[in-house]
């Protein structure tokens, strides 16, 4: 039973080493894909590589980001080193399991669960944190820190999605969809996961111009429902500042355990979840076969050239 990662990324190159290193720790394999990164990301990525070779740079290449076509088009091209049983996980640059997967699996997931959704601990950047770097206190040499000591205040997520699944050779994950069809049956537990998409207001700034520029490009607003809803919409990066005195923010000292949540909202009925897993003990395989699968030789969405040149002033 081995486990296999698919991360996606995108200028990240204050974190990857870390998040690569982390992921090192446990799994037999991770696959990166690099969307169009201008900083030293990709270089990194191909760095790390040298030393391990569990890390599989799939390409480089600027193309859209979507849930569907990229995670989907990863997962196609990654699964021809899976065997049935093995796992999969959808990762990010600035996630970090608190518990590794393996052992998540071994302990807290029964025999008949297969698919696991993520438990968010969002780790802020406060006010206090701002300022201080304003000061001078905390600079971009910090960024060589483990940025679980330079980021201690979390909120914890109510919200949940796919993360975790055990793999099977009949399932299909078609380009309309951002996890596989029939996935598996759900478990009770959620994955705990640290997640730092804020880290200091040099890399948040940044962030948020990129995403901006992206989601008003005609073409990619294509790939969301609402666009103007979405917070990649929000070009004012301070506004993801969290005031010290909010009364959802929580310390966290490294080393220790997190608060465990109970949270059941990904949960069906249980009317609903017994009929599930009845079908899931038996039929997944044959209703895999009535499923569409991925299109051959189906790429993803490439960025254009102006685009691109775009985002090569803006963030350099």
């Amino acid at each position: 039973m081995k486990f296999h990662t698919l991360l996606p990324v995108r200028d990240e190159g204050d974190i990857i080493r870390q998040c690569l290193e982390h992921l090192l720790t446990w799994a037999d394999a991770v696959y990166v894909f690099d969307t169009g990164s201008v900083d030293d990301t990709w270089e990194i990525v191909q760095d790390v590589a040298l030393t391990d070779k569990r890390i599989i740079p799939i390409r480089k290449e600027p193309v859209y980001f979507a849930e569907t076509s990229l995670r989907g088009y990863m997962f196609n091209w990654a699964r021809k080193y899976m065997q049935d049983g093995d796992w999969f996980l959808r990762v990010d640059a600035d996630e970090f399991h608190h518990i590794p997967p393996p052992e998540f699996v071994k302990t807290y997931l029964r025999q008949h669960e297969t698919i696991v959704y993520h438990q968010y601990y969002d780790f802020q950047l406060t006010q206090a944190e701002a300022q201080a770097w304003e000061w001078g206190d905390e600079t971009l040499a910090d960024r060589k820190r483990p940025i679980e000591e330079r980021r201690c205040y979390f909120i914890p997520s109510y919200y949940s999605e796919p993360r975790l699944c055990r793999y099977r050779s009949t399932m299909q994950w078609p380009i309309t969809c951002s996890f596989p069809i029939n996935a598996g049956f759900l478990a009770k537990e959620r994955l705990p996961i640290r997640h730092y998409p804020h880290r200091d207001p040099v890399q948040l700034e940044r962030r948020y111009r990129l995403r901006t520029i992206m989601m008003a490009d005609k073409t990619n607003r294509k790939n969301w429902t609402q666009p103007e809803l979405h917070h990649w919409s929000e070009a004012n990066w301070r506004k993801f500042i969290v005031k010290n005195d909010n009364p959802e923010l929580q310390y966290w000292e490294p080393g220790r355990d997190l608060p465990r949540y109970q949270f059941t909202n990904h949960l069906k009925p249980l009317h609903i979840r017994f009929v599930q897993r009845l079908v899931h003990a038996s039929l997944l395989p044959i209703l895999d076969r009535t499923r569409p699968a991925f299109p051959e030789n189906s790429q993803p969405q490439p960025i254009s050239e102006e685009i691109n040149q775009l985002l090569i002033r803006e963030l350099n």
